[in-house]
Formats: C-alpha cells, structure tokens, sequence
C-alpha cells in the first residue's frame, strides 16, 4: 500500500513518532536510575543534615534551646513533687471549684441528727465542725465520723451527704451499766467497762455502785450472774468494792459487808442466800460475813450485838460455824 505523505498548512512536514521498544514501567525506572544505571540517592532527613552540620561546627541554636527549656521545666515539676507543692496547688484548686459549686446552691444548710439521746447538741455539732454556707463537697465525712466516736456517750456513727444541701449525722449511742468510783471520781460506764462520761452521773444514781481500780473490767461478769442466779440479793446490794483487784466484797444497804472468796463466786452467793433464808443472817445486828473460806462461814457482830449477845457465841450453820466478833482466817484482803 502507497504512503501517504502529511504536510501541514504551514508547509512543514510533520515526521511521525517513533515508538519506543521500552516498556512504560521499564521506561519510569530508568529515569529515576542514573546513567550507570543505580538508583539515585534519597535526600537526606532533617536529622542527618543536622548530624553533618555539628560534625563540620556549622550548627544552630535553636536545639540547644529546646534541650534547655525541656531542663529547666523538669527541674520545677521535680522541685514541685519532692516539695509536696503539688498536693498543696490540687487541694487550693478543689477549694475554688467547691466555692464555686457553693455559690450555685451546693452549701450545707441543713444538719439532720438521729439516734442522739444523751450525746449533747453542742458537743455534737462541734465535732461535726461544719457551718451553714460551707461547700457540701469540701466537707470529709470520714473525718467527722472519727471525731463524732470520739465524744464518750457515742459507740458509732455515719456521716452522709443528702445533696444538694444537708448532712445527715446516724447515732449509735452507749448503754449506761453502772456507776464507778476510784479516788474520788465517779464515772459512767458501759457493759463493756469502757468510761462514758464523768458529768451527769447524778441522773444515774440508780445504776449499781462499783468501787475500785479494775472493777469496771470484772463488774460486768458479777452483776450478770448475780442477775441470773441471784436477783433478790442483788436488790440488796449497795455497792460492789473491788479489793486489790482480785475478789469482791458487797456493801447491803443495811451496811453490812459480804466478803466473797476469788474463786467460786457463784457457790458463796448461794450458801448465802441459804443461810440468810435459814437463819436471817443478813436482818441481823452484824457488821460482815465472810465467806472466804469454803467450809465455814464467819459473821462479826456490833459491838451492841455482841454485848446483848443478840446472837448464840456459836451457833452451828450447815457444816460451818458462827463466830461473833470473829473474821475468816486469812485476813480482810
């Protein structure tokens, strides 16, 4: 087939294209390899050209400034932790959002008690420690729940919040169990022998009467059998005298002195109450019985008594014996 020459208008021929023999993949990689045909080198990363720069001492400043800025703000958050200001700035920024938070209607105004019986209001309020306007969220209950146990007549307590404005304070409070006397104090005291309070025992004169260095810890366990076993007896008990912090003597309300041994309590208060039903012991003119010994029973008169000889010089009770104007062997301890 003829070839068909094309000329352009101007007159200039147009030559056709040649096609390259290389692929279009093949074509790109070879502008991209040098005339040797290796790849070019990739430029170099901000950190080498720095690298190079302080190897030939053509560096700037502005990195060592950085460096130093990084120095110093580490130097004061150290200062700042190892000084404890830290805890100081969180706890002056908690303050600021808890004034705030006050100031929108989240202040205490109200402080609701329950439980309370003979713990006094003003001593509660100041243990609580709070004032009306203060920050609800700035209040610790916990803390005020160990100062509110501290008050004697409190066994236990719970301190919560009632949103948006009230403290509400739950009472346990102690039972009285007796009246103590050592030296010339007297104290409220629990079942448990702890010391509730000093003042006020006046409107407790009908609790039973304890005397004596270590009574409070041992008067529970006496006063519990006396009760069970023993209840018209105890009626007739005045006080209860710890004596040398091994055994119990019982003032009657007759001022009569019962001596009991240290051991076998219970066995002696029923001997006696046998005895007393017997022989009305306990209604006569006498000024002790001692009932230390486990075989006998000694009972010292009055001297009025023992002169009218009010009772036989000796009189035989049980397997025991009477003896006016004697004590037990083993002397008044």
């Amino acid at each position: 087939m003829r070839q068909v020459k094309v000329q352009s208008r101007t007159g200039v021929r147009a030559t056709k294209k040649r096609s390259s023999k290389i692929a279009p993949g093949k074509r790109r990689n070879v502008s991209a390899m040098s005339t040797f045909g290796r790849r070019k080198e990739r430029p170099a990363g901000p950190f080498a050209i720095w690298f190079d720069n302080l190897r030939e001492g053509n560096f700037g400043t502005r990195p060592f400034a950085f460096c130093a800025l990084a120095l110093i703000m580490g130097v004061i958050v150290y200062g700042i932790l190892i000084g404890g200001h830290a805890q100081a700035a969180v706890d002056a920024a908690g303050r600021q959002a808890n004034r705030v938070l006050a100031l929108s209607g989240f202040s205490i105004q109200n402080v609701t008690v329950t439980g309370r019986a003979q713990t006094r209001k003003d001593d509660l309020l100041e243990a609580v420690g709070v004032g009306r306007g203060d920050p609800i969220f700035g209040f610790d209950t916990e803390a005020a729940r160990q100062r509110i146990e501290q008050l004697g007549w409190v066994r236990s307590a719970t301190v919560t919040r009632l949103l948006p404005d009230t403290i509400r304070i739950e009472v346990s409070e102690r039972e009285p169990f007796a009246l103590w006397q050592r030296g010339g104090a007297l104290s409220i005291i629990d079942a448990q022998g702890q010391p509730i309070a000093d003042e006020g025992v006046q409107d407790f004169a009908h609790l039973p009467f304890i005397v004596g260095f270590g009574a409070p810890r041992e008067a529970p366990a006496l006063l519990n059998l006396m009760r069970a076993e023993q209840p018209q007896l105890l009626q007739r008990v005045r006080a209860f005298v710890r004596v040398s912090d091994r055994r119990w003597n019982l003032r009657l309300e007759n001022g009569v002195d019962v001596n009991l041994p240290e051991t076998g309590v219970g066995k002696a208060l029923s001997d006696l109450a046998a005895y007393d039903t017997k022989h009305k012991v306990l209604s006569r003119d006498i000024v002790s019985i001692d009932l230390r010994l486990p075989d006998r029973v000694s009972v010292k008169l009055t001297e009025d008594a023992a002169a009218s000889r009010g009772i036989a010089t000796e009189a035989k009770i049980k397997n025991g014996v009477v003896r006016p104007g004697d004590a037990a062997r083993g002397g008044n301890t």
